[in-house]
């Protein structure tokens, strides 16, 4: 799992997720659109392409820029003031993110075929599913934390 499972310092574990997670979507996702976007074109006229791609990815990272601004911006809210109603509001509103993030992933798995590269795929296309495959592990590890570590203890402040 993570090294952070093992109990850390709930104000540990946002700056991990936030520094380890948050960041590298803002920093690889763009590289994933522009890869998208050339296999996309290199590729139009190959049953086997990705169509639709681009635009998932680029949907993906709008909804993951106003989620971790709210993830961010709630939860440390609720931490800082510790008010039980406010904490409670901000976990269910950010699960229901979450289950967006998991539907766009599951589009994104049936755009790329569950992620199968054609045998006569280009490098680009397999640095791009390559780049793919990393986003869903970092995303699930990412979406794990918060749902069986941090929510939890949030949701603990009701009391």
């Amino acid at each position: 799992m993570h090294d952070l499972a093992t109990d850390p310092p709930t104000a540990l574990l946002i700056d991990h997720i936030r520094n380890r997670y948050h960041d590298m979507y803002r920093r690889d996702l763009p590289s994933l659109i522009a890869l998208a976007r050339k296999v996309e074109t290199a590729h139009a006229t190959d049953p086997a392409t990705p169509h639709g791609l681009t635009h998932a990815l680029e949907a993906m990272i709008a909804d993951h820029e106003a989620h971790a601004r709210s993830e961010e911006v709630l939860v440390l809210d609720a931490l800082r003031t510790w008010r039980a109603g406010h904490a409670a509001d901000a976990v269910l509103r950010l699960r229901k993110e979450h289950d967006r993030q998991e539907a766009a992933l599951n589009r994104i798995a049936a755009i790329t075929h569950g992620f199968r590269l054609p045998r006569h795929a280009c490098e680009s296309w397999r640095r791009l599913y390559a780049g793919l495959g990393r986003l869903v592990e970092d995303l699930d590890e990412h979406l794990d934390l918060e749902n069986e570590i941090l929510f939890p203890r949030l949701e603990e402040m009701r009391g």
